[in-house]
């Protein structure tokens, strides 16, 4: 996956692993291009604590534990790829984005996340995500163009 311009490290938002995971018909391609280039080192990947969070919700919904411990699985030892603790500095960075940009709670930390590790690039799904003028964004719908 080749992104605009040269990004060593790069922020991927939660939704980017949700529409690939479960295969979604519309941005699921996209979405599987982006980890695949992960998993194949074209690019450092960094991710908040939060999207362990985020992205075990659903199966727990559902009673299937055995999903969330796979996903869980998969954070902690997909290649390339930086799982970063919600520290206090990510929380204060985080709530001055928020109050900046008015984004809300979860994506202002993703975001600080990204910011703190030396992202230069996030991937999303999220248009609000381009309001913020500190990383560069990329939606997956960009790349389906």
């Amino acid at each position: 996956m080749r992104f605009p311009g040269r990004h060593e490290r790069v922020l991927i938002d939660t939704s980017v692993w949700i529409y690939h995971l479960e295969q979604h018909p519309q941005l699921g391609r996209s979405a599987g291009r982006v980890i695949e280039g992960l998993e194949e080192g074209e690019f450092r990947g960094v991710a908040s604590e939060l999207t362990l969070l985020e992205l075990t919700v659903r199966p727990l919904q559902f009673g299937r534990q055995d999903i969330a411990d796979d996903y869980e699985l998969l954070l902690d030892h997909f290649p390339h790829l930086e799982i970063v603790p919600i520290t206090r500095n990510v929380l204060l960075d985080a709530a001055g984005l928020r109050a900046r940009q008015r984004l809300r709670t979860p994506d202002a930390i993703q975001i600080a996340t990204g910011l703190r590790a030396g992202a230069t690039l996030a991937v999303t799904n999220d248009e609000v995500w381009r309001k913020v003028p500190l990383i560069e964004t990329v939606t997956l719908a960009d790349l389906t163009q």
